[in-house]
């Protein structure tokens, strides 16, 4: 998502401050168990793009904490359970999603949080 789009999108509360987005879905793929040419060959930022194109207009892509051991990648938008129905094909046929489990927050931080892990 642009920059100008994220602006134009955000929701204002009637007293004109901005609103953030709710819920959540927080993604980690594994860093270091996968075959190593997967690494090398698969792109992150490639895999960051596909899941924007996704997301289209229900959520945007806030960035990414990596570590050795993974990366989780931080999606945050009004609907979790459709933010996750959008993105649900790639994470279980990408190369880079094997063995990724997926956190979905229905609410602010705080909330009650669930976890899949998708069968690729």
């Amino acid at each position: 998502m642009s920059w100008l789009s994220r602006i134009i999108g955000k929701q204002h509360a009637s007293s004109g401050k901005y609103i953030p987005p709710q819920q959540a879905l927080f993604i980690r793929l594994d860093g270091q168990s996968l075959p190593r040419a997967i690494y090398e060959e698969y792109d992150l930022s490639a895999f960051e793009s596909q899941l924007e194109a996704a997301l289209g207009g229900l959520g945007e892509l806030d960035g990414r904490a990596s570590s050795p051991t993974d990366t989780i990648i931080y999606l945050y938008g009004r609907d979790a359970e459709a933010m996750y129905r959008a993105v649900e094909r790639i994470l279980k046929t990408h190369p880079l999603a094997q063995d990724a489990s997926v956190t979905i927050r229905k609410g602010p931080p705080g909330t009650a949080r669930h976890e899949i892990y998708t069968l690729n």
